[in-house]
C-alpha cells in the first residue's frame, strides 16, 4: 500500500464560480436579500439590513476605486467591533485589493510587528483605535493614505461619507481594473496565533475565501438567527460571518462576552445557532439559575479545542431544547479541516468529525514523516485548495513536508470510519517518567468538576522525572474545594502516570489569547517564580 492510499479526502467536487472573485461572490448573494436584518450588535441593538449593507458596500467600493484603491493594494482596518466592518471589508474586496484587520486589544508591540509583516498602504481606523495606537501607526513607512470610520480625524476621508455616495446596486460590477486571479491573488491577510513565537502573516486567496465561506450541511430553513463572537480578524469568526451573510441570515454579536451576557442575548434575540468557543460552553454549563434558559437555541457549534463528551452531555442537559452540539477542527492557514457536520455516522464521542470539502489530510510520524494508518497517533497534516497561499516572507520548505502538506503541529489520529480525534499540540505534550501526558485531556477532565471554572495544565520540569503534570485552576465563586480534592478527583479518572503529580495551583485567571487558547508559556513562568 502506498502512502497516498492512507490519505483522507473531503468532498473534492465543490462548485465555485468561474470568476473566483470573492467580493463578487458575496455581492451576488447579498443582492438576493433585501428586508432582513444582516447584523445586530446586541450591546446597543444597532442593526444594518441587507439592503443597507449591499448599498453601503457598492457605494464604498465605487468611491475607493476613485481614490485609486485596486488590485495589489493592501487596506488595513483598525477598529472595535461595529456593523460598519462588514460593508467596509466587502467594499475593499470589490476593488480587487486585499485587506487585513487589527483588534483594539492588539497591543502596541504586536501591532507594530503585524504592520511590518503585512505592509498595508491604506489604513482605516476608528477614533478609539487612533487614540490608542497613533504613535505606532505613524511610524509605519508603508501607509500612504488614511481613512476613518468616525467623524473626520486629521482631515482623513470618512468611511461613513463615502458610503453615502449612491451607486446603482443592480448594475454595479467590479471594474476591469479590479479583475483578480482568484487562485493566486491575496484577498485577506490574517495572523497565526503566535502561541509559539511572533505571529506570522497568513495570505488567503480569493479561492481560499470562497471555499472557507461554503455553508455547512445543515437545515438552514429552520434557523434564521446566528450568534458569532464577532472577532472579525480571526478565521473562525470572519468566515462564520460570510457563511451566514451568503445565506441571508441574521448575525448577532456581542462586544462584552460572558456566559451570563451571552445567554441573556441568546434569549433576547431568539438565537437558533451559536458559534461558541469551549470556554463559553463550559461557562454556560455552570449557570444553574432557572432564569437563564433558552427556548430558541437549536445548535451549538464549537471549535478551537475539543470538547469532552461529558461536557456535551452537560450542555444538552442544561438546555433541553438543544438538538445538536457540533465540533470542528480548524486553523488560520486553511480554515476548517474537519467537522462533525460532514460525518456520515453522526457525532462520535471525542471526535472533531471528518474531512471538510476540498481538504486532503494525512497523519504522519512526526519523527520519520512516514504516513500512518487508522488509529495510529501522529501529526495531522493538510493540503488542498483551501490551504493558504503561504506565510509572508517565510520559505515554504520550513512548514510544508516533501508532499506539500502543511505540518499543523497537532497530534491526533483517525478511526476506521475516518473520524478524526485531536490529542494535543506536539510541543505541548508532556513526557513524565517516559509516558506521554496530553494536557488537554487533563484540562477537560478538571473542567467537568462543578467547582472548577477554568483550568490550564503544564509540566514542571524535573531532571529526574521530566514534565511533572501541574494544574492551574480558577474556581467558581464561593467554592471551598481543596487541592487534594481535585488531585483525588483526577486520580479517579486517569491512569497513574497522568495524575497531577505536580499538584494544583489556584489562580484568579487563566491567561489566554483572543481565541481562548491557553498561553502555556505564562503558566510555566508562574511555576518558576
Amino acid at each position: 500500500m502506498s502512502s497516498s492510499d492512507l490519505y483522507v479526502y473531503g468532498d473534492q467536487n465543490i462548485q465555485v464560480p468561474a470568476h473566483l472573485h470573492f467580493g463578487k461572490y458575496m455581492l451576488d448573494r447579498l443582492r438576493n436579500v433585501q428586508d432582513a436584518d444582516a447584523l445586530i450588535n446586541a450591546e446597543n441593538d444597532e442593526r444594518i439590513t441587507y439592503k443597507e449593507l449591499t448599498q453601503c458596500t457598492v457605494n464604498l467600493a465605487s468611491e475607493l476605486i476613485k481614490l485609486g484603491v485596486g488590485r495589489g493594494d493592501i487596506v488595513a482596518l483598525g477598529t472595535e467591533k461595529r456593523n460598519a466592518i462588514a460593508p467596509t471589508v466587502l467594499g475593499i474586496l470589490l476593488t480587487g485589493a486585499a485587506y487585513t484587520a487589527y483588534d483594539l486589544q492588539n497591543g502596541k508591540s504586536s501591532l507594530k510587528h503585524k504592520l511590518s509583516v503585512a505592509r498595508p498602504n491604506y489604513f482605516i481606523y476608528s477614533k478609539l483605535f487612533w487614540e490608542r495606537y497613533s504613535d505606532v501607526l505613524l511610524t509605519s513607512d508603508t501607509i500612504e493614505t488614511w481613512m476613518t470610520f468616525d467623524d473626520e480625524i486629521n482631515n482623513a476621508p470618512c468611511i461613513k461619507t463615502l458610503m453615502n455616495c449612491p451607486v446603482d446596486v443592480k448594475h454595479f460590477e467590479p471594474i476591469k481594473g479590479a479583475e483578480v486571479k482568484g487562485q493566486i491573488d491575496t484577498a485577506l491577510i490574517l495572523y497565526s496565533s503566535g502561541t509559539t513565537g511572533l505571529p506570522k502573516g497568513v495570505r488567503l486567496t480569493h479561492l481560499n475565501c470562497i471555499l472557507n465561506s461554503k455553508p455547512y450541511n445543515l437545515d438552514y430553513e429552520s434557523m434564521q438567527r446566528f450568534y458569532t463572537c464577532g472577532e472579525w480578524y480571526h478565521n473562525y469568526d470572519t468566515f462564520s460571518m460570510y457563511k451566514y451573510l451568503s445565506l441571508g441570515k441574521t448575525i448577532v454579536y456581542l462586544t462584552n462576552i460572558s456566559p451570563e451576557n451571552l445567554l441573556k442575548h441568546i434569549n433576547q434575540y431568539k438565537i437558533d445557532m451559536a458559534m461558541l468557543l469551549p470556554i463559553f460552553i463550559y461557562g454556560l454549563c455552570k449557570i444553574y439559575d432557572a432564569d437563564y434558559h433558552s427556548e430558541s437555541l437549536k445548535v451549538i457549534y464549537s471549535r478551537s479545542a475539543p470538547l469532552h463528551y461529558r461536557t456535551i452531555e452537560n450542555v444538552k442537559q442544561r438546555f433541553p431544547k438543544l438538538k445538536k452540539v457540533f465540533q470542528g477542527y480548524g486553523m488560520t492557514e486553511c480554515g476548517e479541516l474537519t467537522s462533525e457536520n460532514w460525518g456520515t455516522k453522526g457525532p462520535k464521542a471525542g471526535s472533531v468529525g471528518t474531512a471538510s470539502p476540498g481538504i486532503v489530510l494525512k497523519v504522519a510520524d512526526p519523527n520519520t514523516g512516514r504516513t500512518l494508518g487508522p488509529n495510529e497517533r501522529g501529526e495531522i497534516r493538510v493540503k488542498g485548495p483551501v490551504l493558504m497561499k503561504g506565510y509572508i516572507g517565510i520559505e515554504p520548505s520550513t512548514y510544508l513536508d516533501e508532499d506539500g502538506f502543511l505540518r499543523t503541529g497537532d497530534l491526533g489520529y483517525y478511526d476506521d470510519d475516518k473520524y478524526f480525534y485531536i490529542v494535543g499540540r506536539i510541543k505541548e505534550i508532556l513526557c513524565y517518567d517516559g509516558d506521554q501526558v496530553p494536557p488537554l485531556e487533563l484540562e477537560t477532565i478538571l473542567q467537568l468538576h462543578p467547582d472548577v471554572l477554568e483550568v490550564g495544565v503544564v509540566g514542571k520540569h524535573s531532571e529526574e522525572h521530566g514534565d511533572i503534570p501541574t494544574a492551574f485552576v480558577v474556581t467558581v465563586p464561593g467554592s471551598k474545594v481543596t487541592e487534594q480534592e481535585l488531585i483525588n478527583y483526577v486520580a479517579g479518572e486517569v491512569p497513574p502516570f497522568m495524575q497531577l503529580a505536580g499538584g494544583v495551583k489556584f489562580i484568579t485567571k487563566v491567561p489566554r489569547n483572543p481565541r481562548g487558547k491557553i498561553l502555556r508559556r505564562e503558566l510555566k513562568e508562574k511555576l518558576n517564580n
